[in-house]
């Protein structure tokens, strides 16, 4: 029976939260869907479920019944633990989906913990900041889709109509009479751990927020049940492709590439055309990358992350709003890989942005995902069955890692992954 529910808002958010209990031995099991009924959840067979509930993107209203409703069936299904996962760069919903949580789960209080101090993202004081930068002045601050406001983290919660409080530390959490979301600070994995550990005493931990630093000290204190792990052997040649237009990605591309990895720049028609990929020209182009991955080339496919002046401009041009080119980007990314599966590639796929994997799972009408286990801080090696066999897939958020990651990545896979991994 399930033990704890994490509801994501994407993709990459649900695998990089759920790869903190399936790296452990937890029995883990990541849907891309949103079961309608506590009855299904209550069949499934696992300790750890985790949900793509896709709020990312909605509109706040839209997002809160999503939640609210996935957390009524939850708590009807018989689950003790919710854990709401937050993005670590306080993109999303996030305000209305913890008052979401906290109403449908029946609980008074929700413990909130927005801090991944190994990705050195902190809250002090109220504050959270990404490499000692207020994480509005960071480069969450100029996303062009999502920018963030405000660093201060209550913020978040400007419309919400539960009470909301921030704490320095666990024991100075003092237990109310009106539900409440507490906001705790965090500088360390040990902090975050001595608050979960404190809050679990006082059987406060029935329904928790937070991305996944918060979730990787669960496992102990939820008292889950773990099995040894296997170690994988994955495909040794990869193909990197990249939605992201985060500066973080757009550093790891530049990186990648002055040290030998092609650089494949998709121009706005690729991206935005109807039917090209259908076309001889998409054909030829598919079947070059289809060779370059087959020599042992690391193709790294993005979509401009450097020159967005341009998508934008055939956007006006052919008067595509902002919102339908996003969509329809995920969507081709996600044919690009098909379509070079169907051609019979074999290669790990490394797919960075919660958009773009969303958009390859949903062209590969996949369900199910099975995660095996973190390669580097925020980066999961997970697989699906397609076209007959286990596809190897590494994912990673736009937001995630240094600049050499992708090498890291490439030279794990190219030495297979349980050569140089415990």
């Amino acid at each position: 029976m399930i033990k704890l529910l994490v509801i994501s808002d994407d993709f990459t958010g649900a695998l990089d939260t759920g790869v903190q209990f399936a790296g452990k031995g937890i029995m883990t099991k990541v849907l891309g869907y949103v079961p309608q009924d506590h009855e299904i959840l209550r069949r499934l067979q696992v300790q750890v479920l985790v949900v793509d509930a896709q709020t990312r993107h909605l509109e706040s209203s839209k997002a809160y019944q999503r939640v609210w409703r996935l957390v009524k069936s939850a708590k009807d299904a018989g689950i003790s633990y919710i854990y709401k996962k937050t993005d670590s760069g306080l993109r999303g919903n996030i305000g209305k989906e913890l008052e979401a949580a906290l109403t449908a789960s029946g609980e008074r209080y929700l413990t909130f913990i927005p801090a991944l101090p190994e990705m050195d993202r902190i809250t002090v004081g109220g504050v959270h900041y990404i490499q000692g930068i207020p994480i509005h002045k960071s480069a969450f601050g100029r996303d062009p889709f999502e920018p963030v406001q405000s660093a201060w983290v209550k913020d978040l919660f400007q419309d919400v109509s539960v009470k909301i409080a921030s704490y320095e530390e666990s024991r100075h959490y003092e237990r109310g009479r009106e539900p409440e979301i507490g906001i705790f600070d965090a500088a360390s994995q040990t902090q975050i751990e001595v608050i979960a550990e404190d809050l679990m005493k006082q059987n406060r931990l029935g329904v928790m927020a937070g991305c996944a630093g918060f979730a990787s000290a669960l496992g102990d204190f939820l008292k889950l049940e773990r099995e040894e792990v296997a170690h994988p052997l994955v495909t040794r040649r990869m193909l990197i492709i990249c939605g992201s237009i985060n500066e973080i990605t757009r550093q790891q591309i530049d990186y990648a590439e002055e040290h030998g990895m092609k650089r494949v720049t998709m121009t706005p028609k690729q991206q935005l055309a109807p039917g090209y990929l259908d076309s001889e020209e998409g054909r030829r182009w598919l079947q070059g990358l289809k060779e370059d991955c087959e020599a042992g080339i690391t193709c790294i496919v993005e979509t401009g992350i450097s020159h967005m002046e341009r998508v934008a401009e055939y956007r006006r041009l052919n008067q595509i709003p902002l919102e339908q080119a996003r969509e329809t980007i995920s969507k081709t990314l996600g044919e690009v890989l098909k379509q070079l599966l169907e051609m019979g590639l074999e290669a790990t796929l490394m797919i960075i942005g919660g958009d773009t994997l969303a958009g390859f799972i949903h062209e590969m009408q996949c369900s199910e995902i099975t995660i095996y286990r973190e390669l580097e801080q925020g980066t999961v090696l997970s697989s699906i069955k397609a076209e007959g066999r286990e596809q190897w897939i590494i994912s990673k958020s736009g937001g995630f890692g240094n600049p050499e990651l992708l090498m890291k990545v490439d030279q794990l896979v190219k030495h297979n992954v349980s050569e140089l991994t415990t």
